[in-house]
């Protein structure tokens, strides 16, 4: 057994050796001004570059092609949550600085600047568009989805029970905002996502692949339980107006989900998720 003295010696000296040999520490240094310029809307758009933070997202970030890591962070703390090949690429920063370019309060000491790659536009003419609508999988288009925590899940759902491909309209939230991306838990890195996509573009899509087109409502005739929509275009509205008449009647049906109890609705990545899992044979 080696001594406690050695032991703690070879700690120093591990530590010693993966120990960066600069660490930013200014709060004026050129990389702040370009991180904190990412977490507005607009310096998105801008740059067509957006911030992943945790190790969740980096991971992700780092095992896909989409949306590919440009440049990453990460404090001394934060780098042991990454493996060893990240951490060889990354950028030090003191705790300080990390907290200042966070979007978060508490900063898990990792953060990475993502393109934003084929993402960063709707592209309805191109070959992936057209793909999403030749598969069997239901395909998810939303209408004005205002809430970044509700556009995150919605991704992680489409992720884990079976989506070709999310579309969001005009007025939507950014999908490449701070709490969207973290809400996503790493899933953003693994669904289809087209942004500013008109419904009229969506239905006319479908309607070349012979898709059913199925809008939600709470106050819809046909039961969800009375459909399958296995490879449908499911067109789900804002969550406090829901969707307008004019888009509903374009549907071949617009499709409730029954509840039993007293609530008067179903928060909105409840219902996707509901829908999701009916339509996939759940």
């Amino acid at each position: 057994m080696i001594p406690l003295h050695l032991q703690l010696l070879l700690k120093w000296h591990e530590r010693t050796l993966s120990s960066p040999k600069e660490i930013i520490k200014s709060l004026h240094s050129s990389h702040v001004a370009r991180v904190k310029a990412l977490h507005t809307s607009k310096g998105r758009k801008s740059a067509h570059r957006f911030i992943a933070e945790g190790p969740a997202a980096v991971n992700a970030a780092a095992s896909s092609e989409k949306y590919p890591i440009e440049s990453l962070y990460v404090t001394e703390t934060g780098a042991e949550l990454l493996p060893a090949a990240l951490r060889n690429q990354a950028i030090f920063t003191s705790e300080k600085v990390m907290a200042a370019i966070s979007t978060v309060e508490t900063a898990q000491g990792v953060l990475a600047i993502c393109s934003m790659g084929q993402g960063k536009d709707a592209g309805t003419n191109s070959e992936e568009f057209d793909e999403i609508f030749s598969t069997n999988l239901p395909v998810l288009y939303l209408c004005e989805v205002n809430d970044p925590g509700n556009l995150g899940t919605i991704i992680r759902t489409a992720d884990a029970l079976g989506s070709a491909g999310v579309l969001l309209s005009q007025g939507s939230a950014d999908p490449f905002s701070g709490k969207v991306v973290r809400s996503t838990a790493g899933s953003l890195w693994n669904v289809t996502l087209f942004r500013d996509v008109a419904i009229d573009a969506a239905i006319k899509k479908a309607r070349i692949h012979q898709k059913e087109i199925i809008a939600t409502d709470g106050t819809g005739r046909t039961p969800l339980r009375e459909i399958s929509g296995q490879s449908a275009l499911w067109i789900f509205g804002n969550e406090a107006r829901g969707l307008t008449k004019d888009i509903s009647a374009q549907a071949d049906k617009v499709v409730s989900i029954p509840m039993r109890g007293r609530a008067e609705s179903l928060n909105l990545a409840t219902a996707v998720a509901i829908c999701l899992f009916h339509a996939n044979g759940g």
